[in-house]
């Protein structure tokens, strides 16, 4: 279901653009960096179809979230030098579309005089959005990282990630296909 309203929304069908473009995505769920004021280097997953509410998730839908999330914290961790991963959920304006954001703490006192937390989220929000091409260029390490192949115009090449004991997570995206990014 797609409301036209929706921010998330629009993102999933291509008529806003991010940054980077996708890092990630599931039959269920999809990964790209966020505009919010959450800093460099932080994602956001959302569902792919309009959901408003966690309990109105499918079975599907919530068994594949785990793993996703593993996904994409561990590239953030590897690609990017997090040192932690924060997972944070805040749908509190209409129209409400299901998403988490993730959000990398790095190591030492380089940023934020060494916050943690809330505080380093407070810190973040102040600051406002990232820079476009500083999130561009997480999103593309995130991307490397988890195994996806990007010509020059910033397509995705089909990659395919094993997780143990949890299955097999495939991203199913054509040769062809072309991120969506800013130009």
């Amino acid at each position: 279901m797609f409301q036209p309203n929706c921010l998330a929304c629009q993102i999933n069908s291509g008529a806003k653009a991010i940054p980077g473009g996708v890092v990630s995505e599931n039959d269920h769920w999809l990964a790209d960096h966020c505009i919010g004021p959450f800093g460099v280097g932080s994602f956001v997953v959302k569902t792919k179809v309009h959901r408003e509410s966690l309990w109105e998730l499918t079975a599907d839908e919530a068994n594949s979230l785990g793993p996703f999330l593993r996904i994409v914290s561990e590239a953030m961790v590897k690609a990017l030098g997090a040192e932690r991963v924060y997972l944070s959920m805040w749908v509190d304006k209409p129209p409400y579309h299901v998403h988490m954001v993730l959000q990398p703490r790095y190591p030492g006192r380089s940023e934020a005089f060494g916050a943690k937390g809330l505080w380093l989220q407070m810190i973040r929000s102040l600051r406002g959005k990232p820079d476009p091409r500083k999130a561009e260029e997480s999103a593309k390490k995130v991307r490397d990282c988890l195994g996806g192949n990007t010509d020059s115009a910033g397509g995705r090449n089909t990659s395919k990630i094993t997780l143990i004991g949890a299955g097999s997570v495939v991203f199913t995206r054509p040769a062809n296909y072309r991120a969506r990014a800013f130009l």
